[in-house]
Formats: C-alpha cells, structure tokens, sequence
C-alpha cells in the first residue's frame, strides 16, 4: 500500500497528515502557511518525498451536502496542485471536523492549542475517515 495525503485546506493555512503504509494510521504534520504559495511547494514536496498518489482533501459542504464559496476555492487549490503532481484528489465532507478536532485536542489533556494544531487534527480526522471507509480487508 502507498501512503496517502490528507488536507484541511483554509484560506490561511493548510492542515496536513500522512497514513502509514498499512493505510490504517494517521499522522497530522505541521501545518502549513498558504502565503506566497509555501503550502502547495511543500505540499508537491510531500508527495514526491512518500511517493504519494492520493490525496485527500474536505470540503466544508452545508448541512444538504450543497457546494459553498469555501469549497470552491477549496477546488481551486487543488486544481492547481494537479498541475504540477500527479495524484489523485479526494474530496471527502469534513462538516464538523474543526469542532470534533477540538474535542480530540481537549481530550488529549490540550488546553491552549492553536488554530494550526486545529488544521493539523483536522487533517488527519479527514483522512482517517477516508482510511476507514476505504479498508482493503488487510
């Protein structure tokens, strides 16, 4: 199995977490800053680094499961990122995530995380939900 790519695409930041290779396991990395184009340089460097072919990205759709302006420019990211990897892009809902990653984040005896450490949680609860949807019976 290869390792796969999970992101929490903001306007600000990008949280990141990578599977293991078993795909059963996450694990949230720093979170990167979008300004000047940092994140998606890093982003290509982390795919060509794990040698990564899919990559799973939340969209923030409303209740209805409908597309909002956060999603398009969610979209817009990624399209971009296709043009200079190639991968596969996931889109997978993340409604609530930032809420249940603050939840695991409190839970985890944190009283003081940032928003980077909410990305970064973020992340790797959208590609944990991936991973699980999406077991090889392994």
């Amino acid at each position: 199995m290869e390792r796969i790519l999970g992101l929490d695409v903001g306007d600000k930041r990008v949280g990141v977490a990578l599977s293991d290779l078993s795909g059963r396991y996450t694990s949230s990395l720093p979170t990167l800053l979008r300004a000047g184009g940092k994140a998606e340089d890093e982003i290509l460097r982390l795919i060509e680094l794990h040698g990564v072919k899919i990559v799973v990205v939340g969209l923030p759709l409303g209740a209805g499961g409908e597309k909002n302006e956060q999603c398009l420019k969610i979209e817009n990211f990624c399209r971009r990122l296709l043009k200079r990897a190639l991968v596969a892009v996931v889109y997978v809902d993340e409604h609530l995530t930032s809420e249940e990653a603050k939840e695991r984040l409190q839970a985890m005896g944190r009283r003081d995380f940032s928003k980077g450490d909410v990305d970064a949680m973020s992340a790797s609860l959208i590609l944990q939900s991936y991973l699980n949807q999406n077991k090889t019976g392994a």
